[in-house]
């Protein structure tokens, strides 16, 4: 019988994408960011499937990449984390 721990993990950091601005982002003038949505919304929606379905769309608004849902929940955990100091 396979053993059916996990025996393996992929930890994809997206670090410098844009999917949405900080708390303090109005200190340094970034409010509103969200590289990756916006630019989603200026070409007319994106096609990243397996990152959609890897729940990138659960971090932010990008057009043509549908939230997860718990109908159609991610393959992978997906979170944003802001900044360490």
């Amino acid at each position: 019988m396979k053993d059916p721990r996990i025996t393996r993990a992929i930890l994809l950091v997206m670090d410098g994408v844009g999917v949405g601005s900080l708390p303090d982002a109005d200190r340094y003038g970034d409010e509103g960011s969200n590289s990756v949505g916006n630019v989603s919304r200026a070409v007319g929606g994106l096609r990243l499937p397996n990152l959609g379905a890897l729940g990138l769309g659960y971090l932010t608004d990008i057009e043509g990449v549908p939230p997860t849902s718990p109908r159609n929940p991610p393959a992978a955990g997906a979170a944003e984390r802001p900044e360490c100091r």
